[in-house]
């Protein structure tokens, strides 16, 4: 009797932790199904975003591409800003010196000229990439998803030394489509900048709001993040300035098979839209108020391997033909020019008059922001919505603290957890025990 008794207990503790089990197991299935997925601030709704089948010629493909070649040498997405210009106060306070080179907290990179540790400028993008897994809910570790988004551009500002530029976005088509994206009483285009961005196989464009302008305020004032920042908390939504992105396809392959598509939001529902990257074709938006990403180019391709603390370029070096190179001038990888995703992306400011253009582009030093007042403006919101009290503090929290309350980019729809726990053994290097058998 004994015996049985024993057994009696063992089958009903048995059964007690089984139930238990199967009501976690669908209390989280239910969390995960009816967690919201989608927030993004109401003002950063309801934008217009338009797709152009055929906007470059063959002929003006052939001289991008030229001219791209020409340019030779592409930086990081994480070295470019650095190498583009120079920022007035390229981090908030929280600089922390570089130690044998390498920076030891894991959202920090060396600086342009290697001196400090800072966040990098688009900190919000590569955080959350790495964190979420991204558009498509990726489980992978840290370095193989800073790989992915290390995409390699040049940022161009003057575009007067570049004809076949100038002649592209001078054409009807062009200034039709970027018109059409400005609002209406907003059709004096200020043409400021164009890029060249490159992905190569295994790599994407993570969720975005591209660099804003703000009266008083630009990426050559403040870090990029701390502007998006600005941007998703509305509170400076009256020296918000409207602009307008042209990203126009250069390669010349038209197989949706590689997917590289580019998706955005228009609404708070886990159905993002997407077009397709076409060859010569284009998309047009307001990417400093729609967020926007791309799909993972060549999802199947394991991405190139890159630390964050060395500098990488992809080079040409002839007979389309093209390098990633490392630090020590060693390649470690080849690639041809048809297995890249080349686009050319145009940015334009939307202004009421030209008037109004001028007064933009020659604004007085004195009107431009104050980084402290803006941090201060933060600190205050923040401890209205109690999230934060008492003084700013450390200067690395209050960052993460900025972009964690405010900076709202979609997880993924089609992962079941749409959060990277592969990427966790990088921030707690404990779980790297039991992580290494899933991961």
């Amino acid at each position: 009797p004994t015996a049985v008794n024993v057994d009696r207990a063992r089958a009903a503790k048995m059964a007690k932790i089984s139930i238990a089990a199967v009501v976690f197991v669908v209390g989280v299935a239910c969390a995960l199904k009816f967690m919201t997925r989608v927030d993004i601030p109401g003002h950063l709704l309801g934008h217009e975003a338009l797709f152009v089948p055929e906007l470059l010629s063959p002929v003006q493909g052939d001289e991008l591409m030229e001219m791209l070649k020409k340019l030779k040498t592409l930086p990081t997405a994480v070295n470019v800003d650095g190498t583009a210009y120079k920022v007035r106060h390229e981090h908030i306070g929280e600089a922390q010196p570089v130690v044998n080179g390498t920076c030891q907290h894991p959202y920090l990179v060396p600086n342009s000229d290697k001196t400090v540790c800072t966040l990098p400028g688009r900190i919000d993008v590569g955080k959350h990439f790495i964190l979420s897994g991204g558009l498509e809910g990726l489980k992978e570790n840290y370095l193989d998803m800073v790989s992915r988004v290390t995409s390699f551009g040049r940022y161009l500002f003057d575009l007067e030394k570049y004809p076949v530029v100038q002649t592209l976005f001078q054409q009807d088509n062009f200034l039709e489509a970027a018109k059409t994206i400005c609002p209406a009483h907003q059709q004096v285009l200020d043409p400021f900048q164009f890029n060249f961005i490159v992905q190569v196989p295994g790599q994407t464009v993570a969720m975005h709001l591209d660099a804003p302008y703000f009266w008083g305020a630009t990426r050559f004032d403040l870090p990029q993040w701390l502007l998006v920042a600005m941007v998703f908390s509305g509170l400076w939504q009256e020296q918000f300035v409207n602009q307008v992105q042209v990203v126009g396809y250069v390669h010349r392959w038209n197989d949706t098979g590689r997917n590289g598509d580019f998706v955005y939001w228009d609404k708070n529902t886990i159905d993002y839209k997407s077009v397709p990257s076409n060859a010569l074709a284009a998309s047009a938006v307001d990417g400093s108020k729609v967020v926007h990403a791309a799909s993972v180019y060549m999802k199947d391709r394991k991405p190139l391997r890159m630390d964050k603390d060395k500098v990488h370029t992809l080079t040409y070096v002839g007979n389309d033909k093209w390098q990633v190179i490392g630090t020590d001038g060693v390649a470690i990888g080849n690639y041809t020019t048809d297995d890249l995703r080349i686009t050319i992306v145009y940015r334009a400011r939307c202004f009421a008059s030209e008037a109004e253009r001028q007064r933009f582009k020659n604004l007085p030093v004195q009107d431009d922001m104050d980084l402290d007042v803006i941090l201060e403006k933060f600190r205050a919101d923040m401890e209205l919505k109690g999230v934060h009290s008492g003084p700013i503090g450390d200067r690395l929290d209050f960052a993460l603290k900025i972009m964690k309350t405010y900076i709202k980019y979609p997880l993924s729809a089609s992962a079941v957890l749409p959060y990277n726990y592969c990427a966790l053994t990088r921030l707690i290097p404990a779980t790297d025990y039991l992580l290494k058998y899933f991961c």
